[in-house]
């Protein structure tokens, strides 16, 4: 269980999606091997988390070159990757319990999403979970130009949330978001050790 009051000083909280607040990284997992097996290659699905808070374009680069994929088949690998997600993900998915921050904070403070996921994925989510009415911002793939570890995620988030970087903490599953949220000049809430990293 999360003690809540370690975060009552802040103004902004900003949280990552897949991982931290909601368990989809198994499922990616299955459909990144189910893509694998449709093209006749065998996919680690492991290095999608190792490469967790990428976009999917830098994960299918990855998982193509260890298994020995030509790169120019890139655009099919993410098309029927995304395919699946739209079909697994929605159906499979569960909150985790740092969402019970996100309650416990709810129209006490500014609350954004920050994720490396594309935009109709979360919406898909959102609706499924109905938690849309949580968030005060939300920044997907689709709104920024760099990706995790840059800033840029979390310092949209800021932005429209109207909370200054260093008045805000980011909750983070993956060392890509974890860097991403030191780059912005904020702390950052590491779920996987529950552990506060200062800026």
């Amino acid at each position: 269980m999360i003690d809540n009051s370690l975060f009552n000083h802040y103004e902004g909280l900003i949280f990552d999606m897949d991982g931290t607040l909601i368990d989809t990284m198994p499922v990616h997992a299955r459909a990144w091997s189910m893509v694998g097996e449709q093209f006749g290659y065998e996919f680690d699905s492991q290095i999608m988390y190792q490469l967790g808070g990428a976009t999917v374009s830098t994960i299918a680069s990855a998982i193509m070159e260890k298994a020995g994929m030509p790169p120019h088949r890139l655009d099919e690998v993410i098309a029927a990757k995304r395919k699946l997600s739209y079909q697994l993900i929605p159906t499979e998915s569960t909150l985790l319990p740092t969402f019970e921050i996100v309650r416990h904070y709810h129209q006490k403070k500014s609350i954004a999403l920050g994720s490396g996921s594309h935009r109709q994925l979360i919406n898909m989510l959102m609706d499924k979970l109905a938690i849309a009415p949580y968030f005060d911002a939300i920044v997907s793939a689709d709104d920024v130009k760099a990706h995790k570890p840059d800033p840029e995620t979390f310092l949209r988030c800021a932005q429209l949330t109207g909370v200054k970087p260093q008045n805000c903490i980011v909750f983070e599953d993956a060392d890509l978001g974890v860097q991403a949220g030191l780059n912005a000049g904020m702390d950052v809430f590491d779920v996987r050790t529950q552990q506060i990293i200062k800026a």
